[in-house]
């Protein structure tokens, strides 16, 4: 298992391994009129949408087109593309994404009073791609997130 973490800095979560090295980061854009955010990973930029009913539902892409995409609605995320995979996600205190039963990531937040923002912990199974580690740090601990529940 990797063991990464996860701290929110200047507005970016940054995603780091056990030896600190940066994974990459969820950055929030404001502009005037709008805001969203995308990841950086590998010097590349990923564009993150929220669509959907309520815009509860997340797709992330880039100039290639989507990536990975969420179905709040039956709780997974799909990656999109010649290769389709599709992961469950349970959300609550701990946030899990599974693939055919097996857990991939668990993120554990950590809240300290003296702290103004959460620390997420999160175990990573050595197959999973940092891109989807990322996207589901992003879709887990986003407030929408919190209203999806009983699943099925």
């Amino acid at each position: 298992m990797k063991k990464y973490t996860a701290q929110i800095n200047n507005k970016q979560l940054v995603l780091v391994s056990e030896d600190q090295k940066e994974i990459g980061r969820i950055v929030e854009l404001n502009k005037f009129f709008s805001s969203g955010h995308y990841i950086i990973f590998n010097s590349r930029s990923y564009d993150i949408k929220n669509v959907g009913f309520l815009k509860n539902d997340a797709e992330l892409f880039n100039s290639k087109g989507v990536i990975y995409f969420t179905d709040l609605g039956k709780e997974r995320i799909i990656k999109s593309g010649a290769d389709v995979r599709i992961y469950n996600f349970k959300l609550s205190k701990t946030n899990q994404l599974f693939e055919k039963g097996k857990l991939l990531i668990e993120v554990i937040t950590e809240e300290k009073k003296k702290l103004k923002y959460p620390i997420y912990h999160a175990e990573v199974d050595e197959s999973v791609d940092d891109l989807l580690v990322l996207f589901f740090l992003h879709y887990s601990t986003q407030e929408f997130s919190s209203i999806g529940g009983d699943g099925d």
